[in-house]
């Protein structure tokens, strides 16, 4: 009617102003109701404008007047020409009125899209429960569900409703209400990760509750909102994973620090402990067993050194020329209680070169390789060493159980134990702190089956660390 009308207001202007404007200029204005209804109402209105245009301009103003004939091939092309602008111009602008209100649709869209992203972008528990509650008040009841926890049975779903999940989580696409799978279903299920199967969980709508039916654009925008859940869960899982790892860092530093304290304070008390139990008279053997026990905790004292040192990264390996003989002398001689009742057997070439190492870690490292040996051995350790183009591999077998097949790949993990208990098997530490100092030297280190039975540790200087003399 708003067309008609239009085309009726023009219409009177050009028959009563005709003299002046003309017929060019006159059938010109007759294109203005057809824009206006192009652009205000679509192409519906346009092209009753147009029509009813065309004939206005017939009956009105091309002669002969007031009669729908046409005088002449010329007014026969005038309105021809008339009507083909008409429709092409209504064409037009009605394309432009539908890319207008798609940008506008587009525009709400991100703009929603932006407001619900702004919503997710906090970090406490209670960012979904608010994201939800948000999508209820537009689109209707949401929830969502994990795909870990997939309900077999639930008051709120039916077995199409479940059935609608079960093929959007194993599709990774909507299904549901409002899509192209079992539309009948009255729930929508939207993947977070649509396009990837697997992936950890859904978004739940509700059918409006004026039951109609979901639009596409609404279908996508509701894609586009549950793939913005996704990314929040997954980022407030990073959070709470960084937030863990940081309290385990935590408590790890601590424990280093109360580790390295303790190592520390201990020291002094032993090494007094020590001198006046062996300036003590009386019974040896309860003196000897008192000493042994004091020489067994300072070892202990040690190894917590060794792994606060490890574990802080404080060792700095102050590489020098050193004697692998008179290290294993020194390691002999510290472990002369626990080796008093083995046999030790020596095969150390004479012509044994020096070796490039820091001599405290190299030590203690012998310290605990014989000390293991002795608690497992029954009556024999043998320490011998050979030379292959440059490399020295020394080798330190005891006559003990040997080593489980199970225990070789882990048996420098700190704790690793094999045979034994906890009064004579060590405290579990000795041959990780082994490996540690290996590896800050350059040095290698490997455990095996010794030839005659028992355990065979092997410590391998590279050729590089050779130093000739």
């Amino acid at each position: 009617m708003i067309a008609l009308i239009g085309v009726a207001l023009v219409a009177l202007v050009t028959h009563m102003a005709l003299a002046h404007l003309g017929l060019a200029s006159a059938a010109l204005l007759f294109l203005l109701p057809v824009l206006a209804a192009s652009v205000r109402f679509g192409t519906g209105p346009a092209l009753v404008a147009a029509a009813s245009g065309a004939l206005a301009f017939n009956f009105l103003l091309l002669p002969p007047r007031f009669t729908f004939r046409i005088d002449g091939f010329d007014h026969v092309v005038s309105v021809a020409v008339f009507l083909a602008v008409a429709l092409v111009t209504s064409r037009l602008a009605a394309e432009l009125r539908a890319r207008e209100a798609e940008a506008n649709a587009r525009a709400a869209a991100n703009a929603e899209q932006a407001e619900f992203a702004a919503l997710l972008s906090g970090d406490t528990p209670d960012v979904l429960t608010r994201a939800l509650a948000w999508i209820t008040a537009r689109y209707g009841a949401a929830r969502l569900i994990d795909r870990d926890a997939m309900p077999s049975e639930d008051p709120a779903l039916s077995s199409l409703d479940l059935s609608a999940a079960g093929w959007a989580l194993q599709g990774a696409e909507a299904a549901g209400h409002g899509s192209d799978t079992m539309p009948a279903s009255d729930w929508s299920f939207l993947p977070f990760a649509p396009g990837h199967p697997g992936g950890s969980g859904m978004l739940a709508v509700a059918r409006p509750m004026s039951g109609t039916t979901r639009r596409p654009e609404e279908m996508t925008q509701l894609q586009a909102l549950a793939r913005l859940i996704g990314q929040a869960r997954d980022r407030l899982a990073l959070a709470d994973e960084r937030q863990s790892r940081e309290r385990l860092e935590d408590r790890d530093a601590l424990r280093r620090t109360l580790l390295a304290a303790m190592a520390h304070d201990f020291r002094t008390p032993l090494t007094v402990l020590t001198g006046e139990v062996a300036a003590l008279d009386g019974d040896l053997a309860a003196k000897d067993c008192a000493l042994a026990q004091v020489h067994r905790l300072s070892a202990m004292m040690d190894d917590l050194v060794g792994a606060a040192r490890i574990e802080g990264g404080a060792l700095d390996p102050q590489i020098e020329a050193v004697d692998l003989v008179d290290c294993i002398d020194a390691a002999c001689a510290r472990l002369a209680s626990a080796l008093a009742a083995h046999q030790v057997e020596r095969a150390l070439p004479a012509d044994l070169p020096l070796v490039a190492a820091d001599p405290v870690l190299l030590t203690h490292i012998l310290v605990n390789l014989i000390g293991n040996a002795a608690r497992h051995a029954r009556t024999r350790i043998a320490i011998s060493a050979t030379t292959d183009k440059g490399r020295i591999s020394l080798h330190i077998d005891d006559d003990g159980p040997g080593i489980a097949d199970d225990l070789h790949q882990r048996i420098f993990d700190r704790f690793a134990r094999g045979a034994g208990s906890d009064r004579d098997g060590g405290t579990g530490l000795g041959l990780a702190i082994v490996k540690g100092f290996a590896d800050a030297m350059a040095l290698g280190v490997a455990a095996h089956r010794a030839p005659e039975g028992g355990a065979r540790f092997t410590l391998f200087l590279p050729e590089r660390q050779v130093v000739t003399a």
